[in-house]
């Protein structure tokens, strides 16, 4: 009698190593999956999160609001009556003139991995009353960026909305 594994034997083994190594193999792809979601989600809300916070610190302590405005150049102070626009300019306490524009967020934002969203973007003015200083309302939403042509995969994808209030301190009242 020769010693020895059956052909049968040798196909089981195989199939069993072929379903272990599959199993191990989707696990480690879904794993690097995860990962990558991971990573994108948190480059676009590192970006959004600064972006935020910068225009919350400078539009707070400014020493003037100039207003919002639609195209940059006729700016509404009046925000009894609610108004918004992609603009709005303020003056800072060492009286410099700071405009934060929907159409160039690139100084607070990292343009290479992150792009604002089409229209998403935008600046809203109100006051409650003659005497209360305005709050201006900050939305916009980032995504990763994408080049002209490509597609990502949904593991590169991450699109996340960004919005908070602000009432200036400093404003004349």
């Amino acid at each position: 009698m020769k010693k020895g594994f059956t052909l049968i034997e040798l196909l089981v083994v195989m199939i069993l190593l072929l379903t272990v190594g599959t199993i191990i193999g989707v696990i480690l792809f879904t794993s690097l999956r995860g990962t990558n979601k991971t990573n994108t989600i948190t480059v676009v809300r590192q970006n959004g999160n600064f972006a935020i916070s910068q225009m919350v610190k400078t539009i707070r302590n400014a020493k003037r609001f100039e207003g919002v405005s639609d195209d940059g150049t006729n700016y509404t102070t009046d925000c009894l009556e609610e108004s918004s626009g992609g603009f709005v300019k303020i003056i800072t306490p060492q009286d410099d003139q700071v405009i934060f524009s929907c159409n160039n967020l690139s100084n607070l934002i990292d343009e290479s991995a992150v792009s604002v969203v089409g229209d998403s973007c935008y600046f809203i003015c109100s006051q409650d009353g003659a005497l209360s200083p305005p709050t201006i309302k900050i939305n916009f939403t980032l995504s990763q960026y994408q080049q002209q042509g490509s597609t990502l995969l949904p593991e590169k994808t991450a699109i996340i909305p960004f919005e908070t209030s602000v009432t200036l301190r400093n404003a004349p009242r």
